[in-house]
């Protein structure tokens, strides 16, 4: 009437139950970590792009201080934190160089800038001048929409273009409202007297100090001004350029640059110095070149 243990273990109902309560473990398990990850915004190598100081609007601290030189450079931001090591482990880093003649030609959705005009305010924060964006500014990619959160600058440029670095790079930084994907425009800045130039910076006089806010209360500008007027561009899968580094940010280059005057960029050296993480591999990355886009 009754079946042994024995006879149970090898039963064929026995092995079932206890395949399906180890998958059911593991499926506990599985989910519980990835509930984790979206609660506090990370992985198992750093922040998520929604948690990079980028978007903090207040001052904040760092896992560790981190510069351009000595102790504290770029070859060394993996060793200050556990939370910086994808800036030695990551395989989809920034800045790269772009060789445009090896990039593949693409049908790119054409960027939209849709860009408010605000009052001038600027932000010294040790690492670059900042400005943070109020609500309403926004950049369409086909039928994506991405909040303008902050852009910042880079002297020289991060990325380069067949090899070359650009005086300066500026960082439109954004993200999507509703699935926090984050899309970084780039765009390449040259000194020179001889040309036109935007009117970079708009405010008075370039924040000193550390933490200091450069403020225009009846001078307002839109970033958009400082946007080339061809909007064709490169673009690949990369991170942050600056510690934690994280991955999985969809970087937007602009082939055109924009002009400034030499006295401006003087002033900026003056201020930040260099602040530019060198080029990293590429690690088999794809970058795709739009092509010539259809005129709205």
């Amino acid at each position: 009437m009754f079946r042994t243990l024995r006879n149970i273990d090898e039963g064929p109902t026995y092995l079932q139950v206890q395949r399906c309560l180890v998958c059911s473990v593991v499926a506990c398990i599985a989910a519980m970590y990835m509930m984790d990850m979206r609660a506090t915004g990370q992985d198992k190598l750093g922040d998520s792009p929604a948690v990079h100081h980028y978007f903090l609007k207040e001052k904040h601290q760092h896992d560790a201080k981190w510069g351009y030189d000595g102790e504290i450079g770029p070859e060394l931001w993996a060793k200050l934190s556990p939370k910086y090591r994808l800036a030695a482990e990551g395989k989809r880093q920034s800045p790269i160089n772009i060789p445009s003649k090896c990039t593949v030609p693409a049908q790119l959705p054409v960027l939209r800038f849709k860009y408010q005009e605000e009052r001038i305010a600027a932000v010294n924060n040790g690492h670059t001048i900042q400005h943070s964006e109020k609500r309403g500014s926004f950049l369409h990619v086909g039928d994506r929409v991405y909040a303008l959160e902050q852009f910042h600058f880079h002297v020289p440029s991060e990325h380069t273009i067949d090899g070359r670095h650009a005086d300066m790079e500026i960082h439109f930084v954004h993200k999507s409202e509703k699935l926090g994907d984050v899309v970084v425009v780039a765009v390449m800045v040259y000194a020179d007297s001889s040309k036109p130039a935007v009117d970079i910076p708009l405010y008075a006089e370039i924040p000193k100090q550390i933490n200091e806010v450069a403020e225009a209360k009846d001078i307002y500008r839109n970033p958009d001004d400082l946007l080339p007027l061809d909007h064709r561009y490169f673009t690949y899968r990369g991170s942050f350029t600056t510690p934690p580094c994280t991955e999985g940010v969809h970087w937007i280059v602009m082939k055109s640059p924009v002009v400034i005057r030499p006295e401006v960029l003087a002033a900026f050296k003056r201020v930040i110095g260099s602040n530019s993480r060198p080029v990293q591999k590429h690690n088999d990355r794809e970058i795709l070149s739009m092509q010539s886009p259809k005129q709205d």
